[in-house]
């Protein structure tokens, strides 16, 4: 067992090594495109095989972060769905505090052409995390208008929480949570 967690909390430490290494990589060259992974690993102190034990390229950082942070966003979906009272305010801070910790690091990523197309493929997986809830399949409205709906706001709340992170502001939890939660009760409330 404690092999096991030993080996777990160095690829821990490999991982910090490897995103703060493309953190300062890119405040020094102000461009992902002219990081490569060999400066990446001498930076971080590790051998390109060590590397790509983790990841396949570059991309595939900025993808490990955009994919916790559909994880967290369909977690907070399913277990929404199961209870007729929607409580959204535990689930928007506990998002907002992922990317509040990650800031840094999706802000590179969204500075790249490659996350366009990333950040299409995340508003995708939510909306078919969406349309299997009980709650959407039940709505008293059409399938097309639902669906509609929930492409739309799903594109909004992202595109939302994208403006937020490019505005290298600390994103103020309760605030925003206030302005979401009001916005997803009232939404949800129409559905049903």
């Amino acid at each position: 067992m404690d092999n096991n967690n030993k080996k777990y909390r160095n690829y821990q430490k490999t991982e910090k090594a490897i995103k703060e290494s493309l953190i300062a990589l890119y405040k020094e060259k102000k461009d992902i495109n002219k990081i490569t992974v060999k400066e990446l690993c001498e930076v971080a102190n590790i051998s390109r095989s060590t590397f790509y034990l983790h990841y396949s390229d570059l991309i595939s950082i900025f993808e490990s972060v955009g994919d916790k942070f559909v994880e967290s966003l369909k977690v907070m979906i399913i277990e929404l769905a199961k209870s007729a009272k929607f409580d959204f305010p535990p689930y928007i801070i506990k998002i907002f505090k992922m990317i509040n910790e990650s800031n840094e690091l999706i802000r590179i990523g969204l500075s790249s052409e490659y996350p366009l197309i990333y950040i299409e493929n995340i508003k995708d997986q939510l909306e078919s995390v969406i349309k299997k809830s009980p709650v959407f399949i039940n709505t008293k409205y059409g399938k097309e208008q639902t669906l509609a709906e929930i492409r739309i706001v799903v594109s909004g709340m992202i595109d939302f929480i994208i403006g937020l992170i490019r505005s290298n502001e600390k994103i103020d939890v309760n605030k925003y949570t206030e302005i979401l939660n009001n916005f997803l009760v009232r939404w949800t409330a129409n559905l049903i």
